[in-house]
């Protein structure tokens, strides 16, 4: 019996050079919006606000640090999946990559929104009107991308 077709290997190399090549950064950049990285700053580490009076504590509530803890074995399940459409060359690896962002974006967005611990303080959700830590009008939410770069 002789198996004949085409030799696909040299594509698949090529194709594996090629996404070794892309990183993806995820997160709320600087360069975006200085204010809301700030913010994402604050929230991701806590903080402490010293005035003459007394202090401030923002506590930790990490939406990014957390995402990726709890996240990173189904983002590699989800690119070991996707890799099969580039090894076979239904996909290159810039989409991949963009596709990932775009799941690692999705879930930061939805820890962020159901993110209750530790609570707010009382005058915090009397002066917002809601008790949910991270989402006041929803921006810094909105500004959590992701950037395929190329190296």
């Amino acid at each position: 019996m002789r198996i004949s077709g085409t030799n696909r290997i040299p594509q698949i190399i090529q194709s594996l050079r090629e996404l070794g090549r892309y990183e993806i950064e995820v997160g709320v950049f600087g360069s975006d919006d200085s204010f809301y990285a700030m913010i994402a700053g604050v929230h991701e580490f806590g903080i402490t606000i010293r005035k003459e009076r007394g202090s401030i504590v923002i506590p930790e509530r990490s939406f990014l640090r957390s995402t990726f803890d709890e996240k990173s074995d189904k983002w590699v399940k989800f690119m070991k999946k996707q890799l099969e459409h580039v090894l076979q060359g239904r996909m290159d690896a810039k989409t991949l990559c963009e596709r990932l962002g775009a799941k690692m974006v999705g879930d930061i967005q939805v820890k962020l929104t159901e993110l209750n611990d530790p609570s707010n303080a009382s005058s915090t959700i009397a002066q917002k009107g809601s008790s949910n830590p991270l989402i006041d009008s929803g921006g810094l939410r909105m500004r959590i991308t992701y950037k395929v770069v190329r190296r």
